[in-house]
């Protein structure tokens, strides 16, 4: 009970002081704090799909780029649809688009699954280039201006805090413990009766309105929507690296991720500008190789299985 009212505390604190961040900061630092809540928040998506159920998805992307044309097309309608609600429906669009298309993919297990995922980005992305009348092709649609970049960021915050909740409460349901067992053995899952077909399609659509919601606030955020910057595999990547360092199946793993990946991704691009993609993945790969659940994923502490990794990696 003292541990959990520490933790409690803890996170309410820490959320107090992140609601005051942009009080302290300037509008181009509170862009970098927005944007590595988002990165929080599409890892908390990918963690359902990939993290807990198991299914090493690449094609989250297409589910980020659908959520910003949603957004972006709803707010510029004839109806003029507010933020919030073009947001709102842009998760649900990409939630049943995600559900419609998991009933086929989810079918296949390990690299095909992942092959197919990638392959229904890329199609997404043709899409969204091709149907000029809707989408305005490669030259994109432009979104109304908003100078303060206060909303952005206690958007992209209330998100964050709201994912976590729903993720708290997922692991520790039926659903939850139905989308481990998949993880672990679907054969044996189907044959204690569980509907693995009906949990993972779930764990897929989830994972496709996080990524939605993010979309949606960084288009708003960006003004200009183009498939070009929408629908990038590295969007997808990162959200996977993040749930590599912080720990995949894990809470809060995902959003440690994040943080550590900005600050590593900030101080690469300030110090090796040149070198920055082969510094970055050293990095990544320092992690996978020491800390293969990833920081909160160990049985202890995580600097514990890490520094120990490293001097079993010394001794062999």
């Amino acid at each position: 009970m003292r541990s959990r009212r520490a933790a409690i505390a803890l996170g309410l604190a820490a959320l107090a002081a992140l609601a005051a961040l942009p009080a302290f900061q300037s509008q181009y630092q509170l862009l970098v704090y927005t944007r590595c809540l988002l990165l929080g928040l599409m890892a908390q998506g990918w963690n359902f799909i990939g993290g807990y159920a198991g299914y090493p998805a690449f094609g989250n992307v297409g589910f980020f780029g659908i959520g910003a044309y949603a957004t972006g097309l709803l707010m510029l309608s004839g109806w003029h649809v507010p933020f919030f609600a073009a947001l709102a429906a842009g998760a649900v669009l990409a939630a049943v688009v995600a559900a419609l298309i998991g009933l086929a993919v989810l079918r296949l297990k390990g690299h095909y699954f992942a092959i197919a995922t990638l392959g229904v980005a890329e199609a997404l992305r043709e899409v969204a280039d091709c149907w000029d009348s809707v989408t305005q092709g490669s030259t994109g649609i432009d979104l109304p201006i908003r100078d303060s970049g206060d909303l952005f960021y206690y958007t992209a915050l209330g998100l964050v805090v709201a994912g976590v909740l729903a993720t708290m409460l997922l692991a520790r349901s039926k659903l939850g413990y139905a989308w481990i067992a998949i993880r672990e053995d679907g054969d044996a899952a189907r044959s204690l009766g569980i509907n693995t077909t009906r949990a993972k399609v779930l764990a897929f659509a989830l994972s496709a309105a996080f990524a939605a919601l993010a979309g949606g606030v960084t288009a708003y955020e960006n003004v200009h929507v183009t498939p070009g910057d929408f629908f990038q595999i590295e969007y997808t990547l990162e959200m996977i690296i993040c749930c590599i360092i912080g720990g995949a199946g894990t809470v809060f793993g995902p959003l440690l991720g994040a943080g550590i990946y900005q600050l590593l991704s900030t101080y690469a691009w300030q110090h090796f500008l040149e070198l920055h993609p082969t510094v970055l993945g050293a990095i990544i790969i320092i992690f996978v190789v020491f800390a293969p659940r990833g920081l909160l994923g160990q049985r202890r502490f995580g600097w514990r299985d890490f520094l120990a990794n490293v001097r079993s990696h010394r001794v062999t």
